[in-house]
């Protein structure tokens, strides 16, 4: 696993935020965190960029091609956005992988106190441009803030 702060230079990071939190961005409404078994009554806002499976690519995916050449993303599986609200207390998604035998890098959009979490008990916690790469068998899962409105995540699986 590792973990870098300032990932992308300042002007291509405001170029991605700002298209995310604008008011012409679609997000669309997901009941639960990652799985139905998630806690009672927790979802997410979604995003697909990318994904070859679905032959689903976005207008906006471009906004990405310095990200994915700085990760060294050759081959994509996916790349897709998830929006999480506060709530008074953290609510946890199940531990799960994304895909296996690949890689996952997740880039977060905003400072908040939600964070990601490992299996082993490692913690990433949400920092505005930080990126954390990691083998994606590795079990995680979403930890949703309390102190923002939103946490705002990118899921990078290559």
């Amino acid at each position: 696993m590792k973990v870098i702060d300032d990932f992308l230079p300042t002007n291509e990071f405001k170029i991605i935020h700002d298209c995310l939190t604008s008011l012409q961005f679609d997000w669309h409404y997901l009941n639960g965190l990652v799985k139905d078994d998630d806690p009672k009554g927790s979802f997410q806002f979604v995003h697909g960029f990318f994904d070859p499976d679905t032959s689903c690519t976005c207008p906006y995916f471009h906004i990405f091609d310095s990200t994915l050449d700085k990760l060294g993303a050759k081959s994509l599986k996916r790349v897709k956005a998830n929006l999480t609200t506060a709530h008074k207390e953290p609510l946890y998604s199940s531990f799960h992988i994304d895909y296996p035998n690949i890689t996952t890098a997740i880039l977060y959009l905003n400072t908040n106190n939600g964070y990601t979490e490992f299996k082993s008990g490692d913690k990433v916690k949400s920092v505005s441009n930080r990126v954390v790469v990691f083998d994606s068998n590795l079990k995680h899962r979403t930890v949703t803030c309390t102190d923002q409105k939103t946490r705002i995540v990118i899921n990078f699986n290559y």
